[in-house]
């Protein structure tokens, strides 16, 4: 082979190597899908003393029953805050206020605070982000109550979520405190009254619509309860370990962007046994009971507002054509039952060994 046939060979070689194979045209098409999921935050704010605006207060409405002075009663609107700020839970200087017109009558200290309260993180109608405090605990505190007092108090319910929540359930829990002991006595005397309300509400429900109603939705009997200053109140001993369902339509607090929203109105008093079914009663009818178990003790309520999103329990009865791709568990077991063989029938390529043996019976005579 000469030099030149040489190199036109290795030419050659090199041409194959570098692209004379086949090429395919490619193409490609894609779906995205982003999704975020959102949140279920029902919280309380602008929690006070009963009556803090003035669409609360109606002449002779009260907001403490204690007995002193004319009417025995210290008004609604006696705290009444108004919209200054809604992060207190009083007019300023009306509590001590109320400790200066009791003084010489009772002894009576109250709070109520937002527990581990925190700025809310959405504006929902007048309550700014960031600028109103809200919690899901409330702490309302009354010592040194004695027989006929009562006190109210207030608080709104918000949903800062981003989907609609439903009250489902309300439940009861009473237990004595770390250092004060509870008796039944203590607990028969005690009594909680409480609803649930809109505030606020647009279309389709107005506004004051009640949610629950607490003495009214249980089912009382007249032994359960007491009433003090028009209002009745349901004895601590029957709330014990009792779980009252709430599945209506009113129940739905919408979520945000809205403005709805909840009023809760809640009230602590100690009945007056003015009989003596507890207590030695009023020297009109003096019983034989032992006062000292109805003094110097105490109780904790815990109310727990359980709440689910809206569509909790909801089936949908409706589907679309991509019902056609669902797992089907009745096609699959006949599909692998039609791959076994079966036992009774003769397999692929046997023979019946009876079907071509001569029938006994046939050309024979009777």
């Amino acid at each position: 082979m000469s030099k030149k046939s040489l190199i036109c060979t290795i030419l050659a070689l090199s041409m194959i190597l570098v692209g004379t194979g086949y090429a395919y045209w490619t193409d490609t098409l894609n779906v995205t899908t982003k999704a975020t999921t959102g949140d279920l935050d029902v919280t309380f704010a602008d929690m006070g003393l009963y009556a803090q605006y003035g669409n609360e207060y109606e002449s002779g409405n009260w907001s403490i029953i204690d007995g002193i002075g004319a009417t025995g009663y210290v008004a609604a609107n006696y705290f009444e805050r108004g919209t200054s700020n809604y992060n207190i839970i009083a007019k300023p200087g009306s509590i001590d206020a109320y400790y200066e017109r009791a003084k010489g009558y009772n002894n009576v200290e109250f709070d109520a605070e937002l527990v581990d309260a925190s700025p809310i993180s959405k504006t929902v109608g007048p309550y700014v982000a960031g600028q109103v405090n809200g919690s899901d605990n409330i702490l309302f505190t009354i010592d040194n109550m004695y027989p006929g007092y009562a006190m109210a108090f207030r608080s709104d319910i918000l949903n800062l979520g981003s989907i609609a929540a439903r009250l489902s359930a309300i439940k009861f829990d009473v237990t004595g405190l770390s250092d004060v002991a509870v008796n039944e006595t203590t607990k028969n005397m005690l009594g909680v009254a409480f609803l649930v309300d809109r505030q606020y509400q647009t279309s389709p429900y107005e506004e004051g619509t009640k949610v629950f109603e607490l003495c009214k939705e249980m089912g009382l009997q007249d032994s359960q309860i007491f009433e003090v200053g028009g209002v009745h109140f349901i004895r601590f001993s029957s709330l014990a370990d009792i779980s009252k369902a709430v599945l209506d339509e009113y129940s739905t607090l919408l979520a945000v962007p809205s403005e709805n929203r909840m009023d809760l109105y809640i009230a602590i008093a100690m009945d007056p046994d003015a009989d003596g079914v507890y207590t030695t009663g009023s020297t009109a009818a003096m019983k034989d009971n032992d006062d000292s178990l109805s003094q110097i003790t105490g109780a904790q309520l815990s109310v727990d507002f359980l709440w689910d999103q809206f569509n909790e329990g909801f089936d949908v009865d409706a589907t679309n054509r991509l019902a056609e791709q669902n797992h089907d568990t009745a096609t699959e077991e006949q599909t692998e039952d039609k791959d076994k063989p079966n036992k009774d029938k003769p397999g692929p390529g046997k023979q019946d060994k009876d079907k071509d043996k001569p029938d006994p019976g046939k050309g024979k005579g009777k």
